[in-house]
């Protein structure tokens, strides 16, 4: 539930024809010294779905995500949960302005799903929730033209954005749809006034910001209209969210001269380096971090404790995989795909 997107950062799966029979799990390579095996599981995806991928977690052992019946079919790819062994599918907006696929970004312990979807004429994208099994769109500021969320906690607060054009030009405003105050939606104040996108909500409230200036965001930490900015390392001056979770945030930095870092800010807000991390993805209330490692291939998937690297996943050479989310039971989820053939199947690994 605390996964962030940043703002407009869209996957959608490709349409294979391809089905679930005679899955071959993907092999995992532990680094020294090894903390885990990490033993992989294909979750179920409905007959006729071609692909799956899992992008959210409510941290005791379900996942949220979408899958794809084709680019051209009727179905699209909607988004649903995976619980107790079976996936739910959740209604895409009946609507025909809108395009039939979801971009998930979070989803809490209750099962509600946030994300977004795109409209068919414009590709501008909606804020969305699930309620009774279907997708409904969030309110809007006035002015508005797109909007996103980007997270909820488990009391059902959602974060994201609203852009709203003026003379000036377009304009991220980044705001919350209070789950005390159903149907309304608050933009975030005591921030600087610029333009910045609400991408991450913690269990205890605390909003992850990125503000945007001409050629850099920065990172900010908001709760009860105070903000404060989180402190960059050394020679960084652009930041990218990728999560917060009890008190601790996860981020991409650029440094001077185009050097990607993953970063890591404790409790304690001060930024450290997380070791041999090209692009980390998730991180759970515990400090497990997901994501991929800068081994030069681009095949080796890491987890982290902390900044510290505990245990790697490659691929194998049937079976490619991706990290992206960190749960707090201590699973670790994404996607994996049979090499050749590329159908991406939605995958949980646990430590065993």
């Amino acid at each position: 539930m605390r996964r962030t997107h940043g703002v407009v950062r869209v996957l959608l799966s490709s349409a294979l024809v391809a089905t679930m029979a005679a899955v071959v799990a993907p092999t995992a390579a532990a680094a020294e010294p090894a903390a885990c095996a990490w033993t992989p599981d294909i979750l179920p995806i409905p007959a006729g779905a071609l692909t799956g991928n899992v992008d959210a977690t409510d941290d005791s052992g379900g996942y949220a995500g979408s899958v794809s019946y084709g680019a051209d079919s009727e179905k699209g790819a909607p988004p649903g949960v995976w619980k107790n062994g079976k996936f739910t599918e959740y209604a895409l907006l009946d609507d025909p302005e809108y395009q039939k696929w979801a971009t998930v970004a979070g989803v809490n312990d209750a099962g509600t799903i946030v994300g977004s979807i795109h409209r068919e004429g414009d590709g501008f994208p909606s804020a969305v929730r699930s309620r009774n099994g279907k997708m409904e769109r969030l309110p809007e500021l006035p002015g508005a033209f797109s909007s996103a969320a980007y997270g909820i906690n488990d009391k059902g607060d959602v974060v994201g954005a609203v852009e709203t054009e003026s003379e000036e030009g377009s304009r991220f405003h980044p705001v919350i749809w209070p789950a005390d105050k159903p149907g309304t939606v608050v933009k975030l104040t005591g921030l600087p006034d610029e333009s910045a996108s609400a991408t991450g909500i913690d269990e205890d409230g605390t909003v992850l910001v990125e503000v945007h200036y001409d050629v850099k965001q920065v990172p900010y930490l908001w709760k009860d209209g105070a903000a404060r900015a989180l402190a960059l390392p050394d020679k960084a001056y652009h930041f990218i969210s990728r999560g917060i979770s009890n008190g601790r945030v996860l981020g991409e930095v650029i440094h001077t001269g185009n050097d990607w870092r993953s970063v890591l800010w404790d409790r304690d807000g001060r930024p450290r380096v997380v070791e041999r991390s090209e692009d980390a993805r998730d991180i759970n209330r515990d400090g497990q971090i997901v994501g991929r490692t800068d081994d030069p291939d681009r095949r080796e998937q890491g987890v982290w404790q902390g900044t510290t690297l505990s245990s790697t996943l490659r691929w194998a050479p049937d079976r490619g995989i991706q990290l992206t989310v960190s749960s707090d039971d201590g699973t670790i989820a994404g996607r994996s795909w049979k090499i050749p053939g590329g159908k991406d199947e939605p995958t949980v690994w646990t430590c065993r």
